[in-house]
């Protein structure tokens, strides 16, 4: 089983860009892919053709439901796809409430990535949240994005130090670099220092490539639109390091059992 969260401590880092990107590399290789958005602005459906205006979500709907499976949305490329979607203020505090309550989120999201072929990706909003707090419960892989710059350089004493995530997942806490600019001395001189940093817990890097937001403008996958491009060499990394560290975390929770 493999759930797997991506999060950052800033916004701006291209994390729901790589959430689906990934969905689409591990879909390549074989896996039942579902994605699901946590974010309130929306964005990720965006990346699997669906338009802005669509208002299907799973936030104003799931705090009614036991399980989630009938509000998923399957594109045509088969990824499984549970937006955000369009939810009024009385309904985001009302799923903040809904997190809170012990048992509700593992029994709505436990059928996306139970069995050894499904994989389930998070996309969390940027900073703390509720639904960090929630989905650390479940013994999540997170994935920590973070760029090849000053800013992405400073926030990292809050994660080392134990101020961004709940103590009960930090060995569980990966990082990828995003957008990476070899071209840059500031990019390479800021990579260089956080390869050192984080040593084995860093997955990979995403190199910088124009054809990345052209794929989302054209609303397809990096992989139908630039296939030569180094992006996807990556990718195929990152999700090759995510299965290998998944491996380890999955022998952990099987020997705790479920529950929260």
């Amino acid at each position: 089983m493999t759930l797997i969260c991506m999060t950052s401590p800033k916004g701006g880092v291209g994390k729901t860009t790589l959430t689906a990107n990934l969905a689409y590399t591990f879909q390549r290789q074989g896996k039942h892919v579902t994605v699901i958005d946590f974010d309130s602005q929306d964005a990720l459906k965006l990346h699997f053709g669906f338009s802005f205006d669509d208002t299907e979500g799973f936030v104003a709907e799931g705090q009614q439901l036991s399980s989630w499976e009938n509000l998923v949305i399957q594109t045509h490329n088969g990824i499984n796809v549970l937006p955000y979607g369009r939810a009024s203020r009385e309904d985001r505090l009302a799923f903040e409430n809904y997190l809170k309550t012990p048992g509700k989120l593992e029994e709505a999201l436990f059928p996306f990535y139970q069995g050894e072929n499904n994989v389930l990706l998070v996309d969390l909003p940027p900073g703390h949240s509720g639904a960090l707090d929630a989905l650390s419960r479940l013994n999540p892989i997170f994935l920590t994005i973070l760029m090849a710059d000053g800013s992405s350089l400073a926030v990292l004493p809050t994660i080392e130090n134990g101020d961004f995530f709940p103590v009960e997942v930090e060995d569980n806490i990966y990082f990828v670099i995003n957008q990476l600019d070899m071209r840059q001395r500031l990019s390479i001189d800021v990579y260089d220092l956080l390869r050192s940093r984080l040593g084995p817990l860093l997955l990979g890097s995403i190199h910088r490539d124009a054809a990345v937001p052209e794929a989302l403008a054209a609303q397809t996958s990096i992989f139908q639109h630039a296939y030569s491009s180094s992006v996807i060499n990556d990718l195929e990394q990152i999700v090759d390091n995510l299965a290998r560290v998944t491996l380890s975390t999955n022998a952990r929770f099987s020997s705790q059992g479920r529950g929260i």
